[in-house]
């Protein structure tokens, strides 16, 4: 039987950051985390791998995070950033096509600024979000929005080749074929010795969870992730951020 290299890290930590790290704001620019924050998780990572798993593209993430250097997997499983081993998670053509796509979405979507004032549409280079935190929007008003994104959606790019996807209080159109889970599955045939601990927030973390299975800890932050798909459950980033200083 082949030993552990005693070398191989005991765990590799696989992190959300919207909504896990740092609270949601209705603009995503916003989402920053602290100082305090920052230094925890750059000492943690002279202990284990850290990497990052974000629905954000890899340029937002190093801008709103200010964690310049770690590696990252952007835009919900479709983009890499100096990834274990040169991991590529998507090839240059393909970017291309997505990022035209995702072009005209963002233009299009516009037309839904004057029936639903307030909504944040954020461009992306492989998506495109619509945000509505913090507009009280009826129930019909979201079915409503919905259904509009989704015409819209169909109307103007190759529909098959898109993902439509509800988050918190945000609609999402992103790469059809690509999933935190998929990504994550790829990082840990890496590290075959050592455990994932994966931590999520939100519906597009779920097939990391399931991805996983019961290999290594699934940790939820607040109540978006159905009961069952994890192992421990904080309420809140700060609660979070402050268990990971027990690994320190």
């Amino acid at each position: 039987m082949k030993r552990p290299s005693p070398h191989a890290p005991k765990f590799v930590f696989l992190l959300d950051y919207d909504g896990t790290l740092t609270d949601f704001h209705k603009n995503p620019d916003h989402s920053r985390i602290s100082r305090p924050t920052r230094e925890i998780l750059k000492r943690l990572r002279r202990k284990y791998p850290v990497i990052f798993v974000s629905g954000r593209n890899v340029q937002s993430f190093k801008k709103v995070s200010g964690l310049k250097g770690f590696p990252v997997v952007g835009s919900h499983g479709f983009e890499s950033y100096r990834l274990p081993g040169g991991l590529r998670l998507s090839t240059p053509s393909l970017q291309k096509k997505f990022r035209r796509e995702a072009g005209l979405l963002w233009k299009a979507f516009h037309s839904l600024k004057e029936q639903f004032p307030g909504i944040h549409i954020e461009r992306k280079p492989f998506s495109s979000t619509i945000h509505y935190r913090g507009i009280p929007f009826s129930r019909a008003q979201e079915k409503d929005l919905r259904r509009r994104f989704h015409a819209i959606v169909k109307g103007t790019v190759t529909a098959k080749l898109w993902s439509l996807q509800d988050g918190k209080k945000m609609l999402e159109a992103k790469p059809q074929g690509f999933s935190k889970g998929l990504a994550v599955l790829k990082i840990m045939k890496k590290f075959p010795q050592a455990l994932p601990l994966y931590a999520g927030d939100d519906l597009n973390d779920i097939p990391a969870f399931k991805a996983l299975g019961n290999r290594g800890l699934k940790v939820a932050i607040g109540n978006g992730i159905p009961k069952g798909l994890y192992n421990l459950r904080f309420e809140s980033p700060d609660d979070f951020v402050y268990w990971l200083k027990s690994f320190l």
